[in-house]
């Protein structure tokens, strides 16, 4: 196997230029990046990478958790943060908790063990003192940690009004609005307090339920059937992609026309609410934007910027489907 040497004594140059090259440090003229690169792949020499991230002080490892990658929300801003730490030749640690404590300490020991960067929170069951104690840089989405993590969110206020003024315009009577946050620390409760609150000062019923998410994905069907049967008088939902999508399933199989009996909006502007039928109504988040500004915040704060203020994305907006009139 090939060694530093053997590529330095093949491009002609000395060893230190050879590691000033692979760490792109300092000026290196374009026929010596050349002469070296052409001699790396010749010998097909592999340069250690342990021995280069501990000279940098870096791993190139970011920890992303989630409570769940296999939902749509999570399993698209996955995508999309890892496309943008690629780019920044950094990998992703992906973390699944299933929201539960025990998983999410096994993974701050590992994160300690494999001396991750920095952590991207996208769900947080442990106390504020666990994440103070490692020491790293960390940025949350939508969830409040401690005051020196910021929280990056999109305007949920907003999105709940979009949501709500769309149902009132529908003239609908009893309105299910049906929550998978069960925290004030998630900006995105606002989200169902301003519909729940907007409904009831215009005189129109509203039933808040919170959805069970210990449930694995595969059995929301049968807890969406489960609220057709509680409030049969409803006739209109607003929830998560998701939950709505299980909602137009049921409203379907029990011969419910939509949108004429049974209205419904969704949130996020996941994948899933683009492909469903009939064509959803829904809230779109910046979903993109969310993850690279997260990415963005976490570099800075990698680099040694000292930053804690949240940052809100205004650009959420309704997009019109078959779901409501």
């Amino acid at each position: 196997m090939a060694n530093i040497k053997d590529v330095a004594k093949l491009a002609g140059v000395s060893v230190t230029t050879v590691s000033r090259v692979l760490n792109n440090k300092g000026y290196i003229s374009q026929d010596t990046y050349e002469s070296v690169y052409r001699a790396i792949d010749q010998l097909d020499y592999v340069p250690n990478q342990i021995a280069r991230n501990l000279f940098k002080q870096k791993s190139y490892y970011i920890s992303l958790i989630v409570p769940d990658s296999s939902h749509p929300f999570w399993a698209e801003i996955t995508k999309y943060i890892e496309r943008k730490l690629y780019k920044h030749h950094y990998k992703l640690f992906l973390c699944n908790t299933g929201d539960t404590e025990d998983k999410e300490r096994d993974y701050i020991k590992m994160m300690r063990e494999n001396m991750v960067d920095g952590i991207i929170l996208g769900t947080h069951m442990l106390s504020e003192t666990e994440y103070q104690n490692l020491d790293l840089p960390i940025v949350a989405l939508d969830y409040r940690v401690a005051e020196d993590i910021p929280t990056i969110y999109s305007d949920h206020n907003k999105g709940g009004l979009l949501a709500v003024g769309e149902i009132l315009k529908n003239d609908c009577k009893c309105v299910l609005n049906v929550t998978a946050v069960v925290t004030d620390k998630s900006p995105s409760i606002n989200r169902h307090r301003v519909f729940s609150e907007t409904l009831k000062k215009n005189g129109v019923k509203c039933i808040d339920y919170t959805w069970d998410t210990k449930q694995k994905t595969e059995d929301y069907y049968q807890q969406m059937n489960e609220l057709f049967d509680k409030y049969p008088e409803m006739d209109a939902m607003f929830s998560e992609d998701l939950i709505i999508m299980n909602a137009l399933k049921c409203a379907g199989e029990r011969g419910m026309h939509i949108p004429d009996e049974f209205k419904t909006v969704g949130y996020d502007g996941t994948l899933i609410a683009k492909m469903s039928y009939p064509s959803m109504t829904y809230i779109s988040q910046p979903i993109k934007e969310l993850a690279d500004t997260l990415v963005d915040v976490l570099l800075k704060k990698i680099n040694g910027a000292k930053l804690s203020e949240d940052i809100v994305l205004e650009d959420v907006c309704l997009v019109k489907g078959q779901t409501t009139e």
